[in-house]
């Protein structure tokens, strides 16, 4: 077997353990007790819940496919793409969906076990369930990205090669089918991601609103009626939401490193090699999260009731260490072995990525965890209401997003020059897209810190309505608060290396503009289109905001109207709640919520390249990126950091509080900025540019016939 061979199939390999491995997660973690009766029936409640969504969903997600593949056949009629494109959307938009619906029954499968296990064996026992079944979510994201990447590649390399073509014609056909792939993973994480946190923070608003702060209730208390419908949130929003991201936010970094690869290396021997490359790296990925995460479950397993939060946050940061630092390792030999000892830069552009997701991660947790003095000043400032405690959260988001920018300049910067961008303009952007498949290739061990969080969070919901001992949620509760500080670590690192795939994206739509036509300016001096783009870009984040924040109010307006209906009989008595009504209430609004958005990310890029022409989207993907990546940032941080000031006064024993009031108040102002807004950023700035990419031919041909400025 040629060594070419042998590294084709290494990413299959990877998938293969992966796969094996979750498996054996998986199957740990259900022969662990589902525990009581009462427990059994929340359990199964929260997963009927969302089901019910997930297949409502599923129906309008059908009703785009349609529309996008039959876009997708016109242009392929008139030759604007191949045909294999259709098929490989499919296939994107397949797997992206396949994943998230796994990993939310991954995780409505272990709550009511981890709940059981704090009862019966304690912490330890009870966070290494949560983190087993988490894991098992993470590994099966290595399985999708690695198998799918590496059989549309294989695949396409022997199609197009079959007949003994030009192997630069075959390689060209192959990387821009790919993208197609990736327009598939993003337009379901869009939906999943988008229609899951429309849901999730519309059913935690008026939950606790209602609850909490109108009726005086305990968080999850058995009598709010909307609480089933808060946990099912959890598990459709940061469960099946997040592993969709995650899975288009590696892929796509993994295809785009493939086609500048393929312009860097164009004509030259190491063409193939450089495609392997970025699967391989992401392969490493796969196995260093695989020996972080048996490291990690050795560890948490012999952790008492007495551990504090900061114990059990600092041991999953020291999990997303030893990943960094074995990838690290593996990424030395392969771009040895797969592209030679000339281009060792590579391996430093990867180290920059690697340090970048890790100091990225480090900055959400220095604004994030009540450990640290923006968390701390939120929580002092409710003592004064909730208008300043909204104010210093918010300030603090702002605040928050100076450092990561800075990092993903850095990192972008040095893996640039350090590959001789200065000289090799194409081999830099190479490197940066190295960068960003070594800062992703963390993700199955971040996805497991991520998911970690809302199955614990059930487990305390499980708890609070099966009425179990105070100290079983109080154990939870530690559980719950690790978990919002590894989710906003997670959402942190996805977030930057959106912004760095985004860029390689950019100029692999600006490489591919510059083949088909030389009538390209992007000097908005001598251009006024390339400025009115690089203004449509700026706003079309705030668009979105504004679109996703709206249909989250009008849906938490339905179910405070519809939970002050209900818990009046309750709490006298006289009636019994009717959880399926707000799981109904926040279904419908999910769907219609995404349903502008949808076609606005597909349509604005085409319009704007018929109005202004090539130079007007490259614009647009800058703006958008840029304005994109730092409203996500500020945003993501800003509602963590509301969140954990919340449970910080929570744990100082002031529920019920005028200082706790407020504290809720500011978490559901920050609950839909984190988990709604925040994340479906980093899907718009990627799927702008790569339907931009693959609407390239389209714009070429059609700019300046149509309409003409």
């Amino acid at each position: 077997m040629s060594n070419l061979m042998l590294f084709r199939i290494i990413p299959f390999i990877g998938a293969a353990i992966s796969l094996i491995l979750a498996i054996i997660l998986a199957v740990l973690v259900s022969k662990k007790s589902r525990g009581t009766k009462r427990m059994i029936e929340i359990s199964d409640a929260i997963a009927a819940g969302s089901r019910a969504y997930l297949n409502q969903q599923f129906k309008v997600i059908s009703i785009f496919f349609v529309v996008i593949t039959a876009l997708l056949g016109v242009m392929v009629y008139f030759d604007y793409l191949e045909f294999a494109s259709i098929p490989a959307f499919a296939t994107g938009m397949g797997f992206s969906l396949l994943i998230g619906y796994i990993g939310m029954w991954i995780s409505t499968s272990a709550n009511s076990r981890v709940t059981f296990a704090a009862k019966e064996k304690g912490l330890g026992e009870a966070m290494n369930i949560a983190f087993t079944a988490a894991s098992s979510s993470g590994l099966l994201l290595a399985t999708v990205a690695l198998f799918d990447t590496a059989l549309w590649f294989n695949l396409l390399f022997w199609w197009y090669g079959r007949g003994g073509g030009e192997l630069m014609v075959t390689l060209d056909s192959v990387v821009n089918i790919l993208i197609t792939f990736t327009i598939g993973a993003s337009f379901a994480a869009f939906f999943m991601r988008t229609g899951g946190g429309i849901f999730t923070k519309a059913a935690d608003m008026g939950a606790d609103y209602v609850g909490k702060v109108e009726s005086g209730l305990r968080e999850d208390d058995y009598r709010n009626p909307a609480t089933i419908a808060d946990n099912v949130g959890d598990n459709v929003g940061d469960v099946g939401g997040m592993k969709a991201d995650a899975l288009e936010s590696w892929v796509g970094s993994i295809i785009a490193t493939e086609f500048l690869g393929f312009l860097a290396f164009q004509g030259s021997p190491l063409m193939v090699r450089s495609i392997i490359l970025p699967m391989i790296i992401a392969t490493s990925g796969a196995l260093a999260s695989i020996i972080a995460i048996f490291v990690i479950k050795l560890i948490v397993a012999r952790y008492k009731e007495n551990a504090t939060v900061s114990l059990l946050t600092g041991t999953t940061l020291s999990g997303l260490l030893i990943t960094v630092l074995v990838i690290m390792g593996f990424s030395f030999f392969i771009v040895k072995y797969v592209i030679g000892t000339g281009f060792n830069f590579l391996f430093y552009s990867a180290i920059c990525g690697l340090a970048a997701g890790f100091l990225i991660g480090l900055f959400t947790l220095l604004y994030t965890d009540s450990r640290y003095r923006p968390t701390r000043g939120i929580a002092e400032s409710a003592k004064t209401g909730p208008a300043t405690l909204v104010v210093n959260g918010l300030a603090y988001g702002m605040e928050s997003a100076i450092l990561p920018a800075l990092t993903v300049i850095a990192v972008m910067l040095a893996s640039f020059y350090i590959s001789g961008g200065s000289n090799d303009f194409k081999m830099g952007l190479y490197g940066v897209a190295i960068a960003a498949v070594a800062m992703l290739s963390t993700s199955p061990f971040v996805i497991a810190i991520d998911v970690y969080g809302p199955i614990a969070d059930n487990a305390g919901g499980i708890s609070e309505m099966a009425e179990l001992d105070p100290k079983v949620r109080k154990m939870t509760d530690k559980l719950d608060a690790v978990g919002n500080t590894t989710a906003a670590i997670g959402k942190g690192i996805l977030i930057g290396s959106a912004a760095i795939t985004a860029l390689a994206l950019g100029q692999a739509y600006f490489s591919k503009i510059e083949l088909l036509t030389s009538n390209v300016v992007l000097d908005f001096m001598k251009d006024p289109k390339i400025l009115a783009g690089l203004f449509v870009g700026v706003i079309m984040p705030f668009l979105f905001a504004s679109l996703l924040m709206n249909a989250v109010g009008k849906a938490a307006n339905k179910v405070v109207i519809e939970a002050r209906k209900q818990i009046k009989g309750i709490l006298s008595g006289k009636e019994k709640g009717d959880p399926g009504a707000f799981i109904a209430i926040v279904t419908r609004s999910a769907q219609k919520g995404i349903i502008i958005p949808g076609i606005l990310i597909f349509a604005i890029p085409v319009v704007i390249g018929i109005l202004l022409g090539p130079g007007g989207v490259i614009a647009l993907i800058i703006g958008t990126l840029l304005s994109g990546f730092a409203q996500a940032i500020f945003m993501a941080n800003a509602g963590g950091a509301m969140d954990n000031a919340k449970k910080k006064i929570e744990e100082e024993g002031k529920s019920g509080t005028p200082e706790h009031a407020a504290a809720v108040i500011g978490d559901t102002v920050g609950d839909p900025l984190k988990d709604t807004v925040g994340p479906s950023m980093n899907i718009l700035i990627k799927l702008i540019s790569v339907v931009s990419i693959e609407t390239a031919v389209l714009i070429a041909d059609l700019s300046g016939k149509l309409f003409h400025f």
